[in-house]
C-alpha cells in the first residue's frame, strides 16, 4: 500500500514540475517588449473602409535609420479609378519603455502613436487618436 502511495506522490511531483516549466523560455521579457527589431523593415498593412465609400489599404513602413513612410491605397466601391497617397515622416520612440512613437512629417505636423504593442506579425494601438490594427504585409491576405 506505501508502494502505491510513493508512486502517485512521485507522479503527482511529475506533473506538477512539468507544468510549472512550460512556455518560461517563450514568454521572456524581450517577448513581451517592442523593439526596433520587431517594428523595423516590415510593411504594416491595415484596410477599412471610408466615409465616402471607398476600399482603404493603409501601410506603414518604418526602417531603422529613423525615417518611415506611410501609404494610403483608396479603391472606390462606385467603380472610380484607384488612386494613392504616400507621406514620408521621421520616427522614434517617445521614450525608454517603447510604448509611444512620434511622427513626424515635417512643418511642425507631428502625429502620436500611443499604446504600441509589436507581437510577431501584429503592430496595434492609438495612431492620432484613433484603435488601429496592423498585420504585417506578408500575412496580408
Amino acid at each position: 500500500m506505501k508502494t502505491l502511495n510513493a508512486g502517485k506522490i512521485l507522479l503527482l511531483l511529475m506533473v506538477v514540475i512539468g507544468l510549472s516549466s512550460c512556455g518560461d523560455e517563450y514568454y521572456t521579457d524581450d517577448y513581451l517588449r517592442n523593439s526596433d527589431e520587431k517594428l523595423c523593415n516590415r510593411v504594416w498593412v491595415e484596410e477599412y473602409e471610408t466615409n465616402d465609400n471607398e476600399l482603404c489599404e493603409h501601410y506603414l513602413e518604418f526602417s531603422r535609420n529613423g525615417s518611415g513612410k506611410e501609404t494610403f491605397k483608396y479603391k472606390p466601391i462606385d467603380g472610380r479609378k484607384p488612386y494613392e497617397s504616400s507621406y514620408r515622416f521621421d520616427w522614434a520612440w517617445i521614450d525608454n519603455s517603447m510604448e509611444g512613437l512620434i511622427l513626424d512629417y515635417g512643418g511642425n505636423d507631428r502625429v502620436f502613436f500611443d499604446n504600441v504593442w509589436v507581437r510577431e506579425h501584429n503592430l496595434s494601438g492609438k495612431l492620432d487618436g484613433v484603435i488601429v490594427a496592423f498585420v504585417d504585409a506578408n500575412y496580408y491576405k
